[in-house]
């Protein structure tokens, strides 16, 4: 997997290419279904469901590298550890970080 750091519009952007066997189609619905399940995740931590937190969590940390994004996995992994633990703060950092890394990043086409 590789990825480039380039600028759109003035905006910060991650390019990043397919892993083998994976099509750019493939991977760019799976990272539009991770910004769509975002308000899911507000929503969750606005009523401290720890629960749903960490299901959300251990997801990205599932499929994250699979899909070309180890950073979804490593944050997820953070994520579902932090709601384990009910840690506020931790959740809330691992979110944003979550949620401006699936703002900044786009699947390349070959």
């Amino acid at each position: 997997m590789l990825q480039e750091r380039c600028s759109a519009n003035g905006n910060p952007r991650i390019l990043v290419y397919p892993p083998d066997g994976l099509t750019h189609n493939v991977v760019a619905i799976y990272l539009e279904n991770c910004r769509k399940g975002l308000p899911a995740l507000k929503a969750a931590m606005a009523r401290f469901d720890f629960d749903f937190i960490g299901v959300y969590g251990h997801r990205m940390k599932g499929c994250g590298a699979a899909y070309g994004f180890p950073f979804l996995t490593e944050t997820g992994a953070a994520l579902e550890q932090a709601a384990h633990v009910q840690n506020r703060d931790e959740v809330q950092n691992c979110a944003a970080a979550i949620e401006e890394h699936l703002e900044s990043v786009e699947v390349a086409e070959l």
